[in-house]
């Protein structure tokens, strides 16, 4: 089977997410190829080139509609999946001209505003990642699959020969202003309890006081492995868990540290938006975990079993090797209720 997976690049968990796919996709005997749209930062060819290169992923640099056609009809892909809103448009014109199905993924919350409605209403399938991102997208919920983001568990994993708790505190996400104040408060009880300086890891310097920048890297498990609480939410949290490290599930609000009575929340998920607590108790939370050295080992082992066995990208994987099977037995091309396929390729 070929898969032609479309795609934004950016320094964020969604592309992570999509090379990562693309990897698993690979060890059960699927053919992916990237098509990238827009390529928002020069790391891409410095240091993600070589990962595609060593993993053997087939990539490209969309050149538009025109030219994606061409390269499709070269391509010959069974399907396509979209994982960035950006480019649902491109796959649902593909898939007309080619004839062949797509499906999208929606990463996060805001896919039931009105201008993505006639490109969800056309796919085949609609993956969500979590249960909160399925229930907005209710209208469709006949062909809504809840396939959670996965982590390859055997590169995440816990440093060798550590017997006692790992203390380290570290920041690791993508700013942005709304993720600038749960920061500084993080900092402020950081500077109050550990005396050091917040080892932050992000896209730009913060420039926050009692803190020591780092800029984005590509690999992060020297770091997790080096620290023992981290402060992070989507899939860094996630790759947090699997190196045997307590996490603050935070980003523009605090939901928490990740514990087994938080995930059987049935609103729990890892998006650090829902404001669960307030912005003071990551104090609390942070002594409690620095004086209770019992409680933050065993909390480290609770993190690394919880993603062995809940967020394995192999099994992510499979899911939607499985989606994409279903897709083919059921996919009938027909005549879309739309028209701007003829409009937008005319040569």
């Amino acid at each position: 089977m070929k898969v032609l997976l479309l795609s934004d690049f950016f320094l964020s968990g969604q592309t992570t997410h999509v090379l990562e796919l693309a990897k698993q996709l690979k060890k059960l005997g699927i053919e992916p190829h990237i098509a990238f749209g827009t390529i928002h930062t020069k790391l891409f060819w410095s240091d993600y080139v070589p990962y595609l290169q060593r993993h053997r992923i087939s990539f490209s640099r969309s050149g538009g509609l025109k030219a994606m056609l061409v390269e499709g009809r070269l391509l010959a892909p069974d399907l396509i999946h979209a994982q960035s809103s950006t480019l649902f448009q491109q796959a649902q014109v593909l898939s007309h001209h080619l004839k062949i199905p797509y499906l999208v993924t929606c990463h996060g919350l805001g896919f039931n505003q009105p201008r993505f409605r006639h490109f969800l209403a056309s796919a085949s399938a609609i993956i969500a990642i979590g249960p909160k991102v399925a229930e907005q997208l209710s209208e469709f919920r006949q062909k809504v699959h809840i396939i959670p983001n996965g982590i390859d568990t055997d590169v995440f994993a816990p440093p060798p020969g550590r017997s006692g708790p790992r203390r380290a505190l570290l920041y690791v996400g993508r700013l942005e202003k709304k993720r600038l104040e749960p920061l500084r408060y993080l900092a402020e009880a950081n500077s109050l309890l550990v005396g050091t300086p917040l080892k932050i890891i992000s896209n730009f310097d913060p420039e926050i006081p009692g803190t020591v920048y780092l800029p984005w890297q590509v690999n992060l498990v020297p770091h997790l492995q080096s620290s023992g609480i981290v402060a992070a939410c989507g899939r860094t949290a996630r790759e947090a868990l699997s190196c045997g490290n307590a996490v603050l599930l935070m980003q523009q609000a605090y939901d928490g540290v990740i514990s087994p009575r938080l995930v059987k929340q049935d609103d729990f998920d890892f998006s650090g938006n829902l404001g669960r607590y307030e912005l003071a108790d990551l104090k609390y939370d942070l002594h409690a975990l620095l004086h209770r050295p019992h409680r933050l080992k065993k909390l480290q082992n609770w993190g690394r079993s919880y993603a062995v066995s809940h967020l394995s990208s192999s099994e992510m994987a499979a899911k939607t090797v499985a989606l994409y099977k279903l897709v083919l037995h059921t996919f009938k091309p027909a005549p879309p209720s739309w028209q701007p396929a003829a409009q937008i390729l005319r040569f």
